[in-house]
């Protein structure tokens, strides 16, 4: 009855989690050939956090900083306009109504960085 319990016990665990989506980057700039290889060192990796409502921004710690910008794909104002961490930081997004939206990372070695994602 113990191995039961906990094996439905870690079920649920598993189940339950969840896992954040990553926001796929696309270098932009004038020297971008969409096939950058390999991958700059200042290219953050960039997550969203549906449950918890948070961009999660994981940079590599080659820059001390990003400039980070979120859009609307509809209106394409900025409702959010921040600098962050350069090795790791998040962005609360909880206050953005349900839509598309536009994430633009700058780097202060000069390459910049655009990916989409959407709030549900």
């Amino acid at each position: 009855m113990k191995k039961y319990l906990l094996f439905m016990f870690l079920a649920v665990s598993l189940f339950s989690y969840a896992d954040p989506d990553e926001i796929v980057l696309t270098p932009t700039g004038p020297d971008d050939n969409h096939f950058n290889l390999p991958v700059p060192a200042d290219q953050p990796d960039v997550y969203y956090n549906s449950t918890t409502q948070q961009i999660i921004i994981d940079g590599t710690g080659f820059v001390s900083y990003y400039d980070v910008e979120i859009c609307s794909v509809v209106t394409w104002d900025v409702v959010i306009s921040t600098q962050i961490n350069g090795s790791y930081d998040t962005i609360d997004i909880s206050s953005l109504p349900t839509g598309e939206y536009c994430i633009t990372i700058e780097s202060p070695a000069g390459n910049t960085y655009e990916g989409f994602f959407e709030t549900y």
